[in-house]
C-alpha cells in the first residue's frame, strides 16, 4: 500500500524548515554522513526535527499500527536523511510492547542504514528490542556480526546494550566479547569506533572479564575505538593498557 500523500507531507514540513535556516550553518552530511551517504540532507538540527513530530502530522493520531506502516513506507521511500530520522524518532518514542508486535519489518530498516546517525538510533530500538525478546531479536544480530556490511557489523555491536545504564538485564559477557573479537582489526571507521563503544558499555557491566580481554587484546583495540574503550577506566589501568599496547 502507498503513503505517499503522508510521504509527500513529512518532506515538505522539514524542507519549510530547512529553507529559513543559512546554507552551511550545518552540515549533517559530513559530520553524520561522513560525505558518503547516499542520503540528501536539510541541514537541520535534531530539535527542529522533534518539534515538527511533537507538532504532529495529518496521521499522528492513527493507531499505532497504522502509523507504522505509514512510517515504514516513509522510512524506505525517503531520500531525505532528516526525513528518515522522524521515522526513527517515531519508533523510539513507541512502547517497546508495540514495536515487538513488528519486529520482522523494524530489523529490515537495517538495510538502509549508511550512517551513524540512523544506525545509532536504531541500535536503541533494537537494544530494546534485545532485552525484552531475547530470543526472537538475537539470530539478527548473529547474522549482521557476520555480515559484509559494516553498518550491519556495527549495528550487531552497539545495539547489544546502546547504553547499559538504560538496561535491566544483559547480554552475557562471553557472548558480547565473541562478537567483539572478530572485528578489532575491522577496516570501518565506523566499526571500530563500535568496538570501542561496545567494549566501553561491556566494562560498565562486567568490569572484570572486560577489563582481561583488553588487557590480551591492547595491540589490536583499533586506534578509532581506543579512547571510548578506555573512558571509564581509572589512570593505572589505562596506564597499564597503554603499557602494554607500546610494547
Amino acid at each position: 500500500m502507498s503513503y505517499k500523500n503522508e510521504l509527500d507531507e513529512v518532506e515538505k514540513r522539514l524542507k519549510a524548515l530547512s529553507r529559513i535556516h543559512k546554507p552551511g550553518q550545518w552540515k549533517p552530511e559530513s559530520y553524520v554522513g561522513n560525505n558518503s551517504s547516499r542520503y540528501t540532507f536539510l541541514n537541520l538540527r535534531v530539535p527542529k526535527i522533534r518539534k515538527a513530530m511533537q507538532e504532529g502530522y495529518s496521521f499522528s493520531n492513527l493507531s499505532f499500527d497504522h502509523q507504522f506502516k505509514i512510517w515504514t513506507y516513509i522510512w524506505n521511500q525517503t531520500e531525505y536523511f532528516e526525513v528518515a530520522l522522524s521515522a526513527l524518532h517515531f519508533v523510539n518514542k513507541s512502547p517497546v510492547e508495540d514495536l515487538f508486535k513488528h519486529y520482522k519489518k523494524l530489523l529490515i530498516w537495517q538495510n538502509k542504514v549508511d550512517n551513524w546517525g540512523h544506525s545509532d538510533e536504531l541500535s536503541n530500538a533494537y537494544a530494546r528490542l534485545l532485552e525484552y525478546q531475547p530470543k526472537e531479536i538475537f539470530p539478527a544480530f548473529e547474522k549482521w556480526n557476520q555480515s559484509d556490511n559494516p553498518w550491519k557489523v556495527r549495528q550487531s555491536l552497539v545495539g547489544l546494550f546502546f547504553y547499559s545504564r538504560f538496561r535491566t538485564k544483559y547480554i552475557s559477557s562471553r557472548i558480547v566479547l565473541k562478537f567483539i573479537k572478530p572485528h578489532l582489526n575491522h577496516s570501518h571507521y565506523y566499526v571500530q569506533k563500535a568496538v570501542g563503544w561496545t567494549l566501553r558499555e561491556c566494562w560498565n557491566v562486567y568490569p572484570e572479564v572486560t577489563f582481561n580481554f583488553m588487557k590480551k587484546n591492547a595491540k589490536a583495540i583499533p586506534p578509532a575505538g581506543w579512547t571510548a574503550a578506555t573512558e571509564k577506566l581509572n589512570q593505572k589501568d589505562k596506564k597499564e593498557l597503554m603499557t602494554i599496547r607500546k610494547s
